[in-house]
């Protein structure tokens, strides 16, 4: 039985393995593969996993991905997983041609329907062009039948089968679960080196074999920007043998269900960036893709796929080939440009922007001070946009951030001084501020001084005009 090395498996819990040091350390342990978790179930992304798979690139590991699966039998669900899992892969640089692994950890169903699914799984995932691997544990080897799905499949299998729960270096080899002969690898632990983390021996090189494969399809999704207030623009590009014969390029988008939402017949355009990098696709030199679409609600709040297809059906249906990535529409941003520091005039002045992918539609906009520690909203104001082309510029992969500045003024006296207040940012879609809304929260802070003239201190402020009025034994001063 062969040994081609170690290899470790990453998720979100090991946020640690973003570093290289974490990647060093292992190497020189024998570590010659990672297997970094991109997705789980139809809407969860590792949101380590593109650092994760950057690191252990960077350190000359093989990088293989792996989805966990929560379809329990169910065929259209495992199509819409692994078209999850494909472009997430695609979104986090995991190279079509990796290996991209089924985990099946579900202890539930029937063996017939779980198989099927399995297998729905992992020729999506090959034909996405990925290698499909079958991941699950010798002990629910009744829960699924392994040969079938490699017969259909050709993916190999990840046993998991622990001998001991203490920390081990090396695995015990009398105790390997040989449930099949295409077994390509065992997770003999998730207790490596004392580390509780999952270690595994690859018998094939399935996960560390370093030769250099030919590549013949890949993809980049390259941008989403939003140029005006109604429309954003995608570009990117995509490049496969299986191209040939298929006259006809679409842009589609869909939900993460799958459900198709637009599509959009383009015009190819030349890469000669891609050609360069990928020489032995016949149409890399002319591989770009570019498209328009208008945004809409139903697009808001949500991660949507991109689908780059070449089909021999003008309507874009027909015998086709894609490349899948992610536009994510869930994004927020702002930023407090100023906020009074002491307060001479009565009224609390903050300036700043807020752009929100979530916002369209929504057209009032209000700014809100809120008492943190009473929890109680005590000012409520609206404004008007104001424009940013600078924050357009650093951010025009949102919606609407040319018209995301604003300015406004509360009222402010004594009884705030000290205070923990925080500026809420709105957009919605009523006029008082209630109904569809999106808010941004800025951090808390103290409400500021009012200085008082005590008769012995002397203040200079310099201002445009000031006014005057008595008030019992004191005069109050008002500045502009």
């Amino acid at each position: 039985m062969s040994n081609y090395g170690y290899v470790l498996d990453v998720s979100g819990y090991q946020p640690q393995a973003t570093y290289y040091g974490f990647w060093q350390k292992w190497k020189a342990r024998g570590v010659k593969g990672a297997i970094v978790k991109l997705s789980e179930s139809i809407n969860y992304r590792n949101p380590y996993g593109a650092s994760q798979i950057a690191a252990a690139k960077h350190e000359g590991l093989k990088v293989s991905g792996y989805h966990f699966s929560r379809f329990r039998g169910n065929g259209a669900q495992a199509r819409n997983e692994a078209n999850l899992a494909i472009a997430t892969a695609n979104s986090m640089g995991l190279l079509q041609g990796s290996v991209l692994v089924l985990d099946y950890e579900e202890r539930i169903g029937y063996q017939s329907s779980n198989t099927l699914a399995a297998i729905v799984f992992c020729q999506t995932v090959k034909a996405a062009g990925f290698v499909p691997v079958f991941y699950s544990y010798s002990g629910m080897k009744n829960l699924w039948n392994y040969e079938a799905i490699y017969q259909q499949t050709g993916a190999l299998m990840w046993i998991a089968a622990y001998p001991v729960m203490s920390g081990v270096t090396t695995p015990y080899m009398n105790y390997f679960p040989g449930i099949s002969n295409h077994i390509g690898a065992w997770q003999f632990t998730d207790n490596f080196y004392g580390e509780h983390i999952d270690g595994s021996i690859d018998l094939t090189g399935v996960f560390t074999n370093m030769v250099q494969e030919k590549v013949t399809s890949a993809g980049h999704l390259d941008s989403v920007s939003f140029d005006n207030d109604t429309s954003f623009k995608i570009t990117g590009w995509y490049a496969s043998d299986k191209a040939q014969g298929k006259a006809y390029p679409y842009i589609i988008l869909t939900d993460e269900k799958g459900k198709e939402l637009v599509r959009q017949q383009v015009k190819v355009t030349a890469r000669p960036d891609v050609a360069k990098a990928y020489p032995d696709i016949p149409n890399a030199a002319s591989s770009g893709f570019t498209g328009e679409f208008k945004y809409a609600s139903a697009m808001a709040g949500k991660k949507l796929h991109v689908i780059f297809r070449y089909t021999d059906d003008p309507a874009g249906n027909g015998n086709f080939t894609d490349y899948t990535s992610v536009i994510d529409f869930t994004k927020s941003r702002a930023y407090l440009d100023n906020i009074n520091t002491v307060v001479f005039t009565n009224k609390l002045r903050v300036s700043g922007w807020f752009a929100s992918d979530l916002s369209v539609g929504l057209a009032n906009r209000f700014l809100i001070l809120y008492d943190t520690d009473k929890k109680q909203e005590l000012q409520r104001i609206k404004v008007d946009a104001i424009k940013r082309e600078d924050v357009k510029k650093a951010n025009n992969d949102i919606y609407n951030a040319n018209q995301s500045g604003f300015s406004g003024e509360f009222n402010y006296d004594a009884n705030l001084v000290g205070r923990k207040l925080q500026i809420i940012a709105r957009y919605s879609d009523d006029a008082n501020g209630e109904g569809h809304r999106v808010d941004y929260w800025f951090d808390p802070f103290n409400g500021p001084a009012m200085p008082v003239v005590d008769g012995k201190t002397e203040t200079s402020v310099l201002v445009h005009s000031f006014s005057a009025e008595s008030k019992g034994d004191k005069t109050q001063l008002t500045f502009k």
